[in-house]
């Protein structure tokens, strides 16, 4: 008989042990006390020190080092073999609260999901100010790196602004991604940079004494010749003004660029891993839908604020839609990462023969201040960025939800709206680039909200010994079926196994008469209202969600969601 090796058992014994553990969960799903929705990560701290930023490292870091911890990470392994097997599932986020959602932080704002916005502030978005035209503008520092050159100017009231110019071949499409890109992630919740379409004269544009550039290895002042070289091959409008993406300067001392995986640990608010917060997971929905392929660590930034912590900025959407900086996306552009070992496998299996999608798309566009951003090959399960990104890989069906249910709550209107700030001078082009959105966010919601039970916006209201309980189905609700198309099959009891009562509704409505007793003196019952909807359509399988309200005389809470994925 054979004999297996001591330590090969106890390996065997601790994996099958690990395997449990992270299988298995013994804290309630609902709260007995107050509902987290703020993340106290806004303590006064001593300002950290600057971190440099190495505007290629991430992509080397995550392309290459992080692909091999995967693998070396014991923890994801198990959860990878043991899902299969039932005794397992993924990592879900680290910061969701009791109702499956984030709380407000230094990371992340309730805006338009959570607190409808109008049109005006959906416009207006994260701006303040815009540049004073009126008078010159003075440059105190060149922008040369990046794909995009630039300067840093200051106008005539005294604020200051990066300046950024479009393509030579594709005037105005650069500039007006970057502003849609900033009203959107703005009304999704994150915190971005003040971002505006500017023309300006350029004739009263000066240099400050004492800018410098680098020029072969040594610095020397800055001259206006550097100066129309920067602006070269930018056209002149027939007023004489030029048009610029113009970026207001933060408040506060930026840092440097924060990244998609781990900590910050000059920041003690920093508490839970970059990788594993759900605004940061779920984020990668919100980029597929407006084909964020170069959302990485390179364009995020640290900034020390005026009082005493780190908010954590989005920025940089040159990237977006049919954009690619000063050019184009091309098609493989969020179907694959640049260097993707999934399609290369492929490749070798097949011996050259497997062809991948986007070798098969025709990458021909209409019209170039929209560039190449499309809805007829988008797949919002597979959508990937150009790099990997350590969050967007961490992405459970629950984060995809949260990002969906954002995406999917921007109207027609509230999308041309946003739209309309980019100053596209193409009335067609306008209304392709809404109708390309609005046909992806449609994708988006179709795909994730059939895969788990897009239920959401609980209330209940206690009128004398009548509970009333409502809900929104979030597939209804994005028009992607008709409201005589669903109906909801509900379950309630105790938390203590106290049947209340069953049945099936076709309303986003129930109503149930409780006992008098749960009502008696001062203490709250928990109940459970167990949901399904059934569609006659399509099959959502045993997806069900666990709503908890906690009910006393005259009070009614909602203290619990569990998504069953």
């Amino acid at each position: 008989m054979k004999r297996f090796s001591p330590v090969l058992v106890i390996v065997l014994i601790f994996s099958v042990a690990a395997i449990l553990a992270v299988g298995c969960s013994s804290s309630k799903p609902y709260a007995t006390g107050p509902i987290k929705t703020f993340d106290p990560d806004t303590t006064r701290i001593p300002m950290p020190s600057r971190k440099e930023q190495f505007q290629y490292w991430d992509r080397i870091d995550n392309s290459t080092f992080h692909q091999i911890g995967k693998v070396l990470d014991l923890n994801r392994v198990l959860r990878f073999f043991g899902k299969p097997l039932g005794l397992a599932s993924p990592r879900e986020a680290d910061n969701v609260n009791k109702l499956d959602d984030v709380p407000e932080s230094s990371w992340y704002t309730y805006r338009h999901y959570h607190n409808p916005m109008t049109q005006e502030e959906l416009a207006r978005g994260p701006n303040t100010v815009e540049p004073d035209t009126s008078g010159p503008w003075y440059i105190f520092q060149a922008k040369l790196e990046g794909a995009m050159g630039g300067f840093f100017f200051e106008d005539a009231s005294g604020e200051r602004f990066l300046a950024k110019f479009d393509g030579p071949l594709y005037p105005g499409l650069m500039s007006s991604v970057e502003v849609i890109g900033s009203r959107i992630f703005y009304a999704a919740g994150y915190t971005v940079p003040e971002a505006t379409v500017a023309y300006f004269d350029p004739e009263q544009v000066f240099i400050r004494p004492g800018v410098e550039i680098e020029d072969n290895g040594e610095m020397r002042p800055m001259t206006m010749e550097d100066y129309r070289s920067i602006i070269s091959g930018q056209g002149l409008y027939e007023d004489g003004t030029m048009r610029v993406f113009a970026s207001k300067f933060v408040d506060g001392r930026p840092l440097g660029p924060w990244r998609f995986r781990g900590t910050y640990r000059d920041d003690p608010n920093d508490r839970v891993d970059h990788e594993h917060r759900r605004e940061l997971r779920g984020m990668r929905v919100i980029s597929s839908w407006v084909n964020d392929t170069d959302r990485r660590d390179a364009n995020s930034m640290f900034v020390y604020n005026d009082r005493g912590y780190i908010d954590h900025y989005v920025q940089d959407f040159g990237n977006i839609l049919g954009a690619n900086g000063h050019t184009i996306h091309r098609p493989i552009q969020g179907q694959a990462y640049l260097i993707d070992p999934r399609f290369m496998l492929l490749n070798t299996v097949s011996l050259g023969t497997y062809v991948p999608l986007w070798e098969k798309i025709d990458g021909s566009y209409e019209f170039p201040q929209v560039g190449y951003f499309r809805a007829d090959v988008f797949k919002p399960g597979r959508w990937v960025p150009t790099h990997p990104n350590p969050a967007f890989e961490n992405m459970t069906l629950r984060d995809a939800f949260w990002g969906a249910k954002i995406v999917m709550n921007f109207s027609d209107e509230d999308i041309r709206t946003m739209v309309e700030t980019g100053l596209i001078y193409d009335e067609r082009a306008v209304d392709y680039l809404v109708e390309t959105l609005i046909k992806r966010r449609d994708m988006i919601g179709r795909y994730w909200f059939k895969r788990i039970n897009p239920l959401d916006r609980f209330e209940a209201g206690l009128n004398d010994k009548t509970l009333q309980i409502t809900f929104s189905d979030l597939y209804i609700d994005g028009n992607l079926n008709t409201p005589d198309s669903h109906r909801y099959q509900y379950y309630i009891e105790a938390v203590n196994g106290e049947f209340l009562a069953e049945g099936v509704t076709d309303d986003s409505f129930i109503e149930l008469t409780l006992p008098g007793h749960l009502l008696n003196g001062d203490n709250y019952q928990v109940i459970k209202v167990e949901l399904h909807t059934l569609r006659n359509y399509d099959h959502l399988g045993d997806q069900k969600i666990d709503v908890y309200f906690e009910v006393g005389r005259n009070h009614t809470r909602l203290v619990g969601i569990d998504r069953d994925v």
